[in-house]
């Protein structure tokens, strides 16, 4: 089984390269962390991807916090530890999510996002900590024109979107750009499906009425060729009984049955004179 959507998206975030802003690196560690300020001393992090793992020893490699990893099983998965013991300070004070907030974000989805699978509807979703953390990150998705929504689920909040330019947006902000044309890419083949399934759907209800109204005349003109009380004129009865042979035919296949052929337009003239004589020789 390929790997879903979501995971491919992480996959593409754990291989952007390093950042040049020391300050981004702490953002993106505090995401993975779930953190939503500098604790005093970070000692470590539990995730359940390797992935993500990966991700977070990489950065603090780059910070030169010396990790390592452990691996433990923990209700049917994997928890991967991801150990190092150092002081982290922010310059001049700052909380270093607001030196870099897009790498937060990063950070965020990284450890706990989701987003659908791009043929599906969309949908994207990070499990918060908490109200603060929610609030924080709302305080940086707002000026990015990104208004999430929040929901709980399993006692615990949720922040999602789920309309595709916001989803877009963000997958931008954070880095995931061939996500974004995976994402665009899927949103073009179901767009051309919906449009093909509506026009098949007309099409097949334009039949369905043509193929009743065909058997509707055929069942009237039978009775008109049995009892008229006038003779029928030959270029109408010729009609009539083409009509009562071919009841699913279209007026324009029947035009081009007569002789000589006559156009659609040519036919309905002819087919409602047909039914005026029924209605005037009260037959139906």
């Amino acid at each position: 089984m390929g790997w879903s959507y979501a995971k491919q998206v992480k996959a593409e975030l754990a291989r952007l390269p390093q950042p040049q802003e020391c300050g981004c690196l702490w953002s993106e560690l505090l995401g993975i962390g779930s953190w939503p300020g500098t604790p005093e001393i970070f000692s470590g992090l539990d995730v359940g991807h390797a992935i993500v793992a990966r991700r977070a020893y990489q950065v603090m490699k780059w910070l030169g916090l010396s990790p390592h990893i452990t691996v433990e099983h923990s209700r049917r998965r994997l928890v991967f530890h991801v150990l190092t013991h150092a002081q982290m300070t922010a310059r001049n004070g700052t909380n270093p999510i607001m030196m870099c907030p897009k790498s937060y974000l990063r950070g965020l989805f990284l450890a706990r996002g989701y987003l659908a699978e791009p043929e599906r509807a969309i949908h994207l979703e990070i499990w918060m900590n908490d109200e603060r953390q929610f609030e924080l990150a709302s305080r940086i998705l707002l000026p990015l024109k990104i208004r999430p929504k929040s929901s709980q689920r399993r006692g615990r909040l949720i922040l999602y979107l789920k309309d595709g330019e916001q989803v877009r947006r963000f997958l931008i902000h954070i880095g995931a750009h061939r996500a974004v044309l995976a994402l665009e890419s899927a949103q073009v083949v179901k767009t051309m499906k919906n449009q093909v399934n509506r026009l098949v759907n007309s099409e097949t209800a334009n039949l369905r009425r043509a193929v009743e109204s065909g058997l509707e005349q055929a069942h009237i003109l039978r009775t008109l060729l049995t009892r008229a009380d006038e003779p029928i004129p030959p270029e109408l009865q010729e009609l009539a009984q083409l009509r009562v042979a071919h009841p699913d035919w279209s007026l324009k296949e029947l035009g081009l049955a007569l002789h000589p052929p006559i156009s659609k337009s040519a036919v309905n003239h002819r087919m409602r004179r047909l039914l005026a004589r029924i209605r005037n020789e009260h037959l139906g």
